[in-house]
């Protein structure tokens, strides 16, 4: 059995490669299926033997390195506070007042994007405001989107409608999609000459619904439509890329799927619209239109510590690998939806079709209410998931710190309750 050390040298200072194998390419990935390999990846996150958790949805587990990287940053900035003499060749102790030039750039590779693009946030919601704000429209402009948004990115829409006079029109999901084209035939229905922006979610927190983003901004740019996305389930989770995408902007909470530490998010916006977008949180460099995304990173003093976290969490990421992270997690979903599609009273609510799925499942028993079974799934199997409504049911995400054996456990304890 390898040790953590030895696993973290294998698995995370080389990218892909087995523990123990002799490095003799660039590449040597494991097989999906060698659950030992996945076993000793787990030793690499904090979470207890005994608890499956499910509900990184909300918010990720960070691995130990990233918590070192935190920590330890925080402890020496404490203890060499004295030695900032403020000169520009002094690495500042806090953020807020730089550019933060070298994180953006590993971000910008992680997402195929300018590191001039992006600007760093606390969470996903901070760019749905920074774009909701700052984007130029005029009374009765016109907003488009679904009547599934998380209060997050609805709200800053909702606020520019208040006291601006925009226009915000929801199109009603289907519970769950048939298909991607119901989806964007909703948008494009509902489109008239007002509409300005589609704000339009890459994965829906509430039922997991995965949009057909590539092709709706495709449509969007033909109409002179400004697209707008909210990735916040998204960037750790699936292979991000912004130049194939065609988005005008992109916000994301990497302190979910990426394991980030908490309070990490980021804001991209194609370089043609950044020169029309206003800053609406602002410091010193707000009006320095010759940074890029620099600007909406005016926000005074802020924790450095966290971005070395941050860092920490792409490194980590990119050297497992981002298709290998994403092929193992939907292996896992995969895996437990095929179980519970097997026991007769549970219902899956997320969507079915191959294009919208993710690692992420919402599902159901029938006659029980959805907080009494995520309760019951933590008071006896110690399954971490999260209630989403009586109508969804619970909601499960399979990260890369899970096992093929908790979903296992979550199928069988499933089983026992809809027999109940």
């Amino acid at each position: 059995m390898a040790t953590r050390r030895s696993f973290l040298a294998a698995a995370i200072a080389a990218p892909a490669i087995v523990p123990g194998a002799a490095v003799r390419g660039p590449d040597p990935a494991p097989q999906q299926d060698d659950e030992s390999w996945w076993r000793n990846l787990r030793r690499e996150f904090s979470l207890p033997d005994d608890e499956a958790f499910f509900n990184t949805c909300t918010l990720g587990s960070s691995p130990r390195v990233v918590q070192d990287a935190v920590v330890n940053h925080l402890r020496q900035a404490d203890a060499t506070i004295a030695h900032w003499d403020y000169r520009p060749e002094t690495p500042d102790w806090f953020t807020g007042y730089r550019p933060e030039l070298e994180l953006r750039q590993k971000l910008g590779r992680l997402i195929n994007a300018d590191a001039e693009e992006i600007a760093l946030t606390q969470n996903a919601t901070l760019g749905a405001n920074y774009m909701a704000n700052g984007l130029p429209l005029r009374p009765g402009d016109e907003v488009i989107m679904t009547n599934h948004e998380h209060v997050g990115c609805e709200s800053p829409w909702q606020l520019r409608s208040k006291r601006y006079g925009i226009y915000v029109k929801k199109v009603a999901l289907p519970t769950p999609p048939e298909n991607p084209g119901q989806l964007i035939d909703l948008f494009v229905r509902a489109t008239t000459p007002q509409t300005r922006v589609w704000a339009i979610p890459h994965l829906t927190s509430a039922l997991a619904i995965r949009f057909p983003v590539d092709e709706m901004c495709r449509i969007a740019r033909e109409r002179g439509i400004i697209t707008v996305i909210d990735g916040a389930q998204c960037c750790g989770h699936m292979r991000l890329d912004m130049r194939s995408m065609g988005c005008d902007a992109y916000f994301s909470s990497p302190h979910k799927w990426l394991f980030a530490p908490k309070g990490c998010g980021f804001l991209y916006i194609r370089r043609e619209r950044l020169p029309e977008t206003w800053a609406t949180v602002v410091s010193g460099e707000w009006d320095n239109y010759t940074a890029g995304a620099y600007r909406f990173m005016q926000i005074g003093s802020g924790n450095l510590s966290l971005l070395k976290g941050y860092e920490a969490a792409i490194d980590f990421h990119q050297r497992i690998g981002p298709e290998r992270v994403e092929q193992r997690m939907m292996a896992l979903a995969n895996r437990l939806r095929e179980g519970l599609r097997s026991i007769p009273r549970v219902r899956i609510t997320s969507p079915q079709h191959p294009e919208l799925l993710s690692a992420t499942t919402v599902w159901r028993i029938e006659g029980m209410a959805a907080r009494e079974l995520m309760d019951t799934l933590w008071t006896r199997g110690r399954i971490r998931v999260r209630s989403m409504g009586d109508a969804f049911g619970v909601r499960q995400g399979c990260a890369i710190y899970n096992t093929m054996a908790e979903v296992e456990r979550t199928v069988n304890l499933a089983r026992e309750l809809a027999r109940t």
